[in-house]
């Protein structure tokens, strides 16, 4: 308050305080101002925790599953969101003294049902499934399974999916055995580290009729895998959660819709007869106590009883329904996360650059569930356990290295385009090549070994593609090859005759022709 507002309340208080509460109020943000525009909107300051907590989580799991199961465009939208993150699976790279034969036993265990509990899954399989109940239910849990050497498995660890039902919310606010709180089943130490769960022996909501108990698990067996969007959240509710009523009003809408045409359809034709002489034009008689009709049937004539009369119902055309779909829908897309194209499969109005803009831009959200979700949250801690399982039945060294996920690639809208884009940067050094294999979804090391196993080939027989690099440049011409390397490829250390040596005057055979001479 500076001397003129002291002076103000001094002359005339009633002013003064008035010109004091506007000056506060231009200070403010309006929307926390309290007004007619913000009387009807909560505004909690609770934590994650209190906001989302065991009785809100089971509800919006329940929606959302109903609606998987009844909407297609839930269905669609979360099958989308899941196959884009994961795809054909994320692929590790072993490394480490024993890089050889965990990649072997890899190939024996997490490429076959072997790792399931179930044996049902692949270890890509279990990624899709995990990423699937996240979608839907907002979270998941896997547990570590440990298997005797009598059970045959190439690693004796197998990983078990539990929806996060399987939690006991109800443990919430207790004291736990280390000093710390549980929070909806999550128990913590004294620093706040997660040092076990409360699960249920079997599903809460299943068919059985006794009553499920459940019992302390320690945390290291145990994988909790959600995203986590808020400091100090411990859960996490459904990604239908900021849609799910949208969708819901969405889906009544098209049911009323298609109720209208229905009804629409239902040409009928009613006659009255006012004075009750009879039938008349070779009509049947009518029974005058005979009930009115209560439903319509397309090209129905029905006789009315004398002095009954029909009326029937105007409602407003909803002739709006192709705009008003697209705009909710656009929003549900928005609010789960993916794109209004991927949640309909409408691509009618896209082209080239708007395909690749929405896709770049959804990318950058698959990216984030992948390395800051999926891959610390389960990949990783998921290889050390394999790691450690391998090595206390001593299968490999104790050597724990931790792996290199590759993820599938991004797909190409116009593959002519990108791919020229891709070559570009590899061939100016933007790129590596190992970067330009990884971004297609292979592991380099393979793939180099692949490729130079194809290329010999290619040699021994004097096959030369004009694809290949070594032997043909990017305009079509032959290329030098020095003869060292053109010898290192020959078991007897001769040149092949299609391989040029001589600056590239000696012609070679280019797609089954001769190739040109030098450049």
């Amino acid at each position: 308050m500076n001397w003129l507002d002291r002076a103000a309340l001094s002359i005339s208080p009633r002013w003064g305080l008035a010109r004091l509460r506007a000056r506060a109020a231009a200070r403010h943000f309006e929307s926390a101002a309290s007004g007619r525009r913000t009387d009807n909107w909560s505004r909690r300051g609770t934590d994650a925790n209190a906001a989302a907590s065991g009785a809100t989580l089971a509800i919006l799991r329940a929606q959302a599953r109903d609606l998987i199961r009844n909407n297609p465009y839930a269905k669609r939208g979360a099958r989308r969101i899941v196959t884009n993150i994961v795809g054909w699976g994320l692929r590790p790279t072993a490394a480490g003294r024993s890089a050889a034969k965990i990649t072997e036993l890899w190939k024996k265990w997490g490429e076959t049902t072997e790792c399931d509990a179930d044996g049902r899954l692949t270890f890509y399989g279990i990624q899709r499934q995990v990423m699937t109940t996240i979608v839907e239910a907002g979270e998941v849990l896997v547990r570590r399974r440990g298997r005797r050497p009598a059970d045959g498995l190439a690693i004796p660890m197998q990983l078990q999916v539990l929806e996060p039902d399987f939690l006991d919310s109800s443990r919430d606010r207790i004291m736990g055995q280390q000093g710390g709180p549980v929070v909806q089943g999550v128990e913590f130490d004294t620093i706040g580290r997660r040092v076990a769960y409360w699960l249920f022996d079997e599903h809460p909501g299943s068919s059985s009729f006794s009553t499920p108990t459940s019992h302390r698990v320690p945390a290291d067996g145990v994988l909790h895998v959600f995203p986590q969007e808020r400091p100090g959240q411990v859960r996490g509710p459904s990604w239908f959660a900021p849609v799910d009523v949208r969708l819901h009003d969405f889906d009544e809408y098209e049911d009323a819709t298609l109720m209208r045409q229905k009804i629409a359809a239902c040409f009928a034709a009613f006659v009255t007869d006012v004075d009750g002489a009879g039938p008349g034009l070779g009509e049947a008689s009518t029974d005058a106590g005979q009930p009115l009709v209560e439903t319509l049937e397309p090209g129905l004539i029905s006789r009315l009883p004398p002095g009954k009369t029909v009326s029937f119902a105007n409602p407003p055309a909803a002739d709006d329904h192709a705009s008003f779909s697209t705009t909710a829908l656009r929003g549900v897309a928005v609010g789960l996360g993916t794109t209004y194209e991927d949640l309909t499969g409408d691509y009618s109005q896209v082209n080239f650059a708007s395909a690749r803009m929405g896709r770049i831009a959804h990318y950058g959200d698959v990216h984030d569930w992948r390395w800051n979700m999926l891959v610390p949250l389960l990949c990783a801690p998921a290889w050390t356990w394999i790691l450690e399982a391998a090595a206390l039945a001593g299968l490999i060294e104790d050597d724990p290295q931790p792996a290199e996920w590759t993820p599938p690639p991004m797909p190409m809208i116009d593959p002519e385009k990108e791919g020229l884009a891709l070559s570009r940067l590899v061939r100016a050094g933007a790129k590596t090549f190992d970067e330009m294999v990884r971004e297609q979804g292979y592991d380099p090391e393979e793939f180099a070994a692949e490729y130079a196993k194809g290329m010999k080939r290619l040699d021994k027989y004097g096959i030369v593609l004009d694809s290949d690099a070594r032997r043909v440049s990017a305009a079509g011409l032959a290329q030098p090859a020095p003869k060292d390397a053109a010898a290192a490829q020959q078991p007897d250390g001769a040149v092949p005759a299609s391989i040029p040596t001589d600056g590239g005057k000696a012609g070679g055979k280019v797609n089954g022709k001769a190739a040109p001479g030098g450049t």
